[in-house]
């Protein structure tokens, strides 16, 4: 089993035409450090790589043990020989001279040299090592040139509220919150406490997604009711629209570890209608994971299954079109998964995003842009006569400045009452039906 996960993990770090190919633990579970590593294709100098690690959150790979380089070897073996290079994080004063040092200040305890190496070749200015794999001296190193080094390998340790859990793993499954996605929890960069819990991810486009924000919501109810859920919240359910896409969405998923005894998990927004399958969201219906056995000829609705028992194996999470209905036997609901991906202000940035980040204001907390929500003459019949008049009028100027918990004359949500709502309500002056 081992090594049919290395060989399904190979084309993640040794595919050269990938800028960024995901990150993978080295599990505590599997004898290792708890860390994540990432090579990235990006022929650069030995600063620009110690500046890129850095930006991502991380540091330049630094290898301490036999386990952990051989870990690395198995995940960089290149698919059809040849010899793969990446920079890592060893240093010393000069080409030939001085003791190696980690950048990290980590002890020099371990090494894998190759034969002859290192031989201090290539100049003063050579001064690192790098992770090299070829065919019969996998995981080797040696000190080189700069244009033999291919890749970056990045490593992140990291623990900045001492939970024991690498940050970057808790920013990328939802755990800690990472809204602008430079791999450190924001409660960190801020100076606060860090509250675990369930917060939006983002699928990156530097890693290989689509932008898109997503959310895995637990015990809510059955398929309708999940999706007025969704759409509550400025949301759809999730539509899965490829295989890397529907990785991204299982990792999340399984994360979040609740599931109803016969194994149904999350809902997503697959529906059947009139025979056909659809996305809530209205992209095409192009892609699917469904288990053994399915679809059948009558379930309408999609979701995550976990499966208890038969074809495929006893675990194995994939799609099973449902009933809507939710887990009678346990009293509760499944969850479903949420998924932002709307743009209305047209700047090429999904908007719950911006959001989060601060970029555009949510009075309401309904999950859309206040500025991208267009008022209607509903919202300017403060008295709701089915006119918008004067007694209206009379209510706005009242509440006239910064809102209190009593207003409710700020039209366009932007926390004052102003010009700017007056002259709303008075484009809306007569009928409102």
């Amino acid at each position: 089993m081992k090594n049919l996960i290395q060989a399904a993990v190979v084309t993640l770090f040794a595919a050269s035409t990938a800028q960024a190919q995901q990150a993978v633990q080295w599990k505590v579970s599997d004898g290792g450090n708890g860390h994540w590593y990432r090579g990235i294709a990006s022929p650069m100098t030995r600063s620009q790589a110690t500046s890129l690690a850095a930006e991502q959150g991380g540091h330049l790979a630094t290898i301490t043990a036999a386990a952990e380089n051989q870990f690395l070897a198995d995940l960089s073996l290149p698919s059809q020989g040849g010899a793969i290079s990446y920079w890592t994080g060893g240093i010393r004063a000069s080409a030939g001279a001085g003791p190696w040092n980690w950048i990290t200040g980590e002890a020099w305890s371990y090494s894998n040299f190759d034969t002859s190496e290192p031989n201090g070749c290539c100049g003063a200015d050579v001064r690192f090592t790098t992770f090299r794999t070829y065919e019969g001296h996998e995981g080797r190193w040696d000190d080189t040139s700069p244009e033999n080094v291919q890749f970056v390998l990045i490593e992140w340790s990291a623990d900045c509220n001492n939970d024991g859990i690498v940050d970057f793993g808790q920013c990328n499954d939802g755990t800690l919150p990472d809204y602008n996605s430079n791999n450190i929890p924001d409660c960190c960069e801020r100076g606060e406490a860090c509250v675990v819990g369930n917060y939006p991810v983002q699928w990156r486009v530097e890693d290989g997604g689509n932008g898109h924000w997503y959310r895995v919501v637990v015990a809510v109810g059955d398929w309708e009711e999940s999706r007025a859920h969704a759409m509550a919240i400025g949301s759809e359910l999730c539509a899965i629209t490829s295989a890397a896409e529907n990785g991204h969405v299982l990792s999340l998923v399984t994360g979040a570890e609740q599931w109803c005894a016969d194994g149904a998990g999350y809902w997503l927004g697959g529906f059947r209608k009139a025979g056909q399958w659809q996305w809530t969201s209205g992209e095409d219906f192009t892609y699917s994971y469904f288990g053994c056995g399915n679809p059948g000829d009558i379930q309408t609705s999609i979701q995550w299954y976990r499966v208890p028992t038969g074809c495929p194996p006893l675990g194995t999470i994939v799609w099973d079109d449902q009933f809507s209905t939710g887990c009678p036997v346990l009293g509760g609901n499944p969850g479903f998964v949420a998924e932002w991906d709307a743009d209305c202000n047209n700047d090429g940035s999904v908007d719950y995003g911006q959001i989060l980040q601060g970029q555009l204001a949510d009075l309401d907390s309904n999950g859309v842009p206040d500025i991208c929500q267009q008022p209607t003459c509903v919202a300017a019949d403060l008295f709701r006569d089915f006119n918008v008049n004067g007694a209206d009028l009379g209510i706005l100027l009242s509440q006239w400045g910064p809102n209190t918990a009593l207003t409710v004359s700020d039209i366009n949500s932007d926390g004052v009452v102003n010009g700017a709502d007056l002259g709303i309500l008075l484009s809306f002056w007569g009928a409102c039906p």
